[in-house]
């Protein structure tokens, strides 16, 4: 059967591929052969190479409702969703519920881009408050969450995570375990296999850590020692893929003893954070200052970058609407971003996917 009746396959498969992700699983539903090119991770690959990807941005977000009894204020819950948003159009949208979780996301839970899945690891269940292992895949080609296998071992939260972008797997590790334990485990999730394998032991109990990716090397930024509980350090390990083993703890990675939530990789032009009202730039082995924040974010919820641009989503005062900016680095101009009044909440985590 053809792709499309009377076109070359090539020019048919060329068609699909200029298709907007929010159709991916239309198009999957028109017929078998349409579904397997879908599936395909040659789809996506072929997508990409001609430049037909575009940046989504995935947030487990606050979920915020009117309180048409004060006037419109706004009311946050403790319910957390993931929502989009599509930068190139500047659409905001939710994705259905995770499995199991109609009420809400796992509190606290990490999320993590592999290609065109969004995978969503651990937190705490949001009615219980118990520590969950669990793993939930959201596949945007087939508009579908998926069950994974639970992380194996202590149960953790509050850990680093991230992935590489190039292979379809997700690195942990530190956090706490359920009895407050810092902990220097670490762990990596192959997403295509479903399987977890051991990662060697960091040199020291990391609660609170950040997880980047970086030139090659997964990063473990800060976070706090057992008997410290609260009090960060500055310091950082990075895993070496091509020798299997952590590299020397860097005492003074950091330049204040603060929380590292905001560190995210910048590619070739370092890494970022926000610290004290600015945003900040790791070049030449220095913290230095790359803009100030916008008047309406003094507290950061969170920070992403992407190709030369920097998203900072955050509020003037606690329990006030988040806005979100977005700082082009190369001009250094910081753009507003208008966002529907129910994605002004909270935000606890989040990625950046290429679909």
């Amino acid at each position: 059967m053809d792709f499309i009746p009377g076109l070359p396959d090539d020019v048919a498969r060329q068609c699909l591929i200029r298709v907007s992700y929010e159709k991916f699983s239309t198009i999957a539903a028109v017929c078998r052969v349409w579904k397997s090119e879908v599936e395909d991770p040659d789809f996506f690959r072929l997508r990409k190479t001609a430049g037909y990807t575009r940046p989504v941005f995935a947030m487990a977000q606050a979920r915020v409702v009117p309180n048409r009894s004060s006037g419109g204020m706004k009311c946050p819950t403790l319910a957390y969703r993931v929502t989009l948003l599509d930068l190139e159009t500047g659409n905001w949208s939710e994705l259905p519920p995770v499995p199991g979780f109609s009420d809400g996301l796992p509190m606290f839970c990490q999320l993590v881009g592999v290609e065109s899945e969004l995978v969503v690891v651990g937190g705490w269940d949001p009615d219980t408050w118990e520590i969950s292992s669990s793993v939930f895949i959201y596949n945007f080609l087939s508009a579908t969450w998926r069950r994974g296998a639970d992380m194996p071992g202590a149960r953790r939260s509050f850990f680093g995570c991230a992935t590489s972008g190039l292979e379809r797997v997700v690195y942990v590790a530190g956090g706490h375990d359920g009895e407050k334990n810092a902990l220097k485990s670490a762990l990596v999730y192959d997403v295509a296999k479903d399987e977890w394998a051991p990662l060697p032991d960091m040199a020291r109990g990391r609660d609170e850590c950040k997880g980047v990716f970086h030139r090659g090397k997964f990063h473990v930024i800060g976070g706090y020692c057992t008997e410290m509980q609260g009090r960060f350090g500055r310091s950082a390990e990075a895993f070496d893929f091509a020798n299997w083993e952590w590299d020397k703890a860097e005492e003074d990675f950091l330049e204040d003893s603060t929380c590292p939530r905001t560190c995210v990789d910048g590619g070739d032009m370092g890494m970022y954070m926000c610290h004290s009202g600015e945003v900040v730039a790791l070049q030449d082995s220095r913290w230095q200052t790359v803009d100030k924040l916008p008047a309406e974010i003094r507290h950061t919820a969170y920070m992403t970058t992407w190709e030369g641009k920097l998203l900072v989503i955050g509020c003037r005062s606690f329990g006030e609407a988040h806005v979100a900016y977005m700082l082009d680095l190369k001009s250094r101009r910081w753009r507003k971003l208008v966002a529907p009044e129910e994605f002004c909440g909270h935000v606890q985590s989040g990625c950046c996917l290429e679909i």
